[in-house]
C-alpha cells in the first residue's frame, strides 16, 4: 500500500499540518493553494469592467452602504432600467475597488419574517406579498426576469425592496416544473406566480423547504392555503394570472390571528 492509499482509508496520518500537501502514492510534496475565483464559482461570469466604468464613481462609507462585485452585463443594464423604482434597489455607482454601490439596508427579509409572530403576522404577510407583487408586476413591465425572488433576494423597508436582478439562476424550491430541464428561456410570468407561492410559504413557515416536494407536500393554513395551491399548480397555464393573484389577496379574509 501506499501513504496516499493509507489516508484515504482513514489508516493513516498527514506526513505534516499546518502547510499545503499534494500526495501521490508515496511521493509528499508542498503545493500552493490557488485563492478560489469568481470563475471557478461560475463560469458564466463576465468581465464587466467597461459597463462599470460608466457608473458614477461613490466614495464608499461602510454605514451607509452596501457594495459587492458586479457578476453579469445583464444586471447593471437592469438596474439602470429600475432607477427611480421604489420596489427595486437602487444602484449608486462603483467604488474604487470596481465594487457596484448599493444603499445599505438594515437587513433582509429573511429576518423581518422570522420576527413576525405578533398577533398581526397574517396581515403583514398579506401586505408584504402585495408588496413584492407590485415589485414583480414592474420588473416584468420592463421585460425583466428575476428567476430567484427568495427571501434573501428581499430587503427590509417600506415597501420591500427586490434585489439581486442577476435574473441567471433560480433557487431550487421556487424552480416551476417547466424549468426543470434548465431552459430558463421558458421562464415565463407564471414561473414568477410560481416563485411567489413559494415566497408565501417562506412567509407562513418562517423557512426555507429543503425542495420543491417539501414545499408543495405541506402547503401553509388558511387563509393561504388556496393561494398557495393556485399559484404552485403544475402546468404554468393553471396559475393565475397577476390581476386574478392580487384580487385573491385583495380579498382574504382574516381572524384576529
Amino acid at each position: 500500500g501506499t501513504l496516499a492509499g493509507a489516508i484515504l482509508r482513514l489508516k493513516g496520518d498527514l506526513p505534516r499540518y499546518s502547510c499545503d500537501l499534494e500526495i501521490v502514492g508515496n511521493d509528499v510534496r508542498n503545493t500552493e493553494k490557488k485563492p478560489i475565483t469568481f470563475e471557478d464559482v461560475d463560469p458564466d461570469i463576465e468581465d464587466c469592467s467597461e459597463e462599470v466604468a460608466q457608473l458614477p464613481l461613490i466614495a464608499f462609507d461602510a454605514d451607509r452602504h452596501f457594495s459587492k462585485y458586479p457578476t453579469y452585463k445583464k444586471e447593471i443594464r437592469y438596474l439602470l432600467q429600475c432607477r427611480g423604482s421604489p420596489h427595486i434597489v437602487q444602484l449608486l455607482g462603483w467604488s474604487e475597488d470596481g465594487r457596484l454601490v448599493f444603499p445599505k439596508f438594515e437587513h433582509d427579509f429573511t429576518r423581518t419574517v422570522i420576527f413576525n409572530t405578533d398577533e398581526g403576522r397574517t396581515h403583514n404577510i398579506r401586505r408584504w406579498i402585495l408588496d413584492i407583487i407590485d415589485g414583480v408586476e414592474y420588473l416584468h413591465s420592463l421585460g425583466i426576469v428575476h428567476r430567484d425572488l427568495t427571501m434573501r433576494n428581499i430587503l427590509h423597508s417600506n415597501p420591500l425592496v427586490i434585489c439581486d436582478l442577476q435574473s441567471h439562476h433560480a433557487t431550487g424550491h421556487c424552480s416551476p416544473v417547466e424549468i426543470d430541464d434548465g431552459d430558463y428561456s421558458k421562464f415565463s410570468f407564471a414561473s414568477y406566480v410560481f416563485a411567489l407561492g413559494a415566497l408565501l410559504w417562506e412567509c407562513c413557515f418562517y423557512n426555507n423547504p429543503l425542495n420543491r416536494a417539501v414545499l408543495l407536500d405541506n402547503p401553509p393554513p388558511p387563509p393561504f392555503r388556496d393561494i398557495f395551491i393556485a399559484c404552485t399548480q403544475e402546468r404554468a397555464e393553471d396559475r393565475p394570472t397577476i390581476a386574478q393573484l392580487r384580487a385573491m389577496y385583495d380579498t382574504l379574509r382574516f381572524s384576529n390571528h
